[in-house]
């Protein structure tokens, strides 16, 4: 038995103590990916305290054949994902981010550029929205994504492509997609 189901099964016994162990270890990486999604610091962060709630709540639920990170990055996700359903916050897209350019022109053409990726991640239907995010925002793998999403290894790349696709016509008037495949 691994050293964090050690102290999960410490927590369920009633050491609740040992649970600030897990919050340390995973509070940095899934306030990231919530921000990634909100795009607000104090949203995140009020984010980031119920999803440590809700895992404690939970936690006698978690199924110890899965990573404590998949299950609570799973929590993160839909409790980011519920927020911005509620508050119509628009998701970001920062697949591709504009650098500070000295030449106006071009900067201008990078905010233009950024904000259709943002409004083309937008209408994606959520299933591909969330694939885009962990791949491009949160940089997990197809294998991390797949544990995340709880989704065969396959799926997540069959949808990952999918929503490449959907990206592209959207994107292929603006001939932004070229350099966001290339990521």
């Amino acid at each position: 038995m691994d050293f964090e189901k050690q102290i999960i099964d410490q927590i369920i016994q009633g050491d609740t103590n040992q649970f600030d162990q897990l919050v340390k270890k995973y509070q940095n990486p899934v306030f990231k990916v919530i921000y990634k999604i909100v795009e607000d610091y104090e949203d995140a962060d009020e984010i980031l305290q119920d999803v440590f709630v809700k895992a404690y709540e939970s936690l006698s639920q978690y199924n110890p054949e899965y990573k404590f990170f998949s299950w609570i990055y799973r929590i993160a996700i839909n409790k980011a994902f519920l927020f911005v359903k509620r508050k119509k916050v628009a998701v970001p897209a920062e697949i591709l981010c504009c650098e500070a350019e000295e030449d106006l022109e071009e900067t201008v053409f990078c905010e233009q550029r950024d904000s259709e990726i943002t409004k083309a991640v937008n209408r994606l239907d959520e299933k591909y929205r969330k694939v885009i995010l962990l791949k491009y925002y949160a940089g997990l793998s197809y294998a991390q994504i797949a544990e995340v999403l709880l989704l065969p290894e396959k799926t997540v790349k069959s949808r990952l492509f999918d929503a490449r696709r959907i990206l592209q016509k959207s994107l292929e008037k603006m001939e932004l997609f070229s350099a966001i495949q290339s990521n």
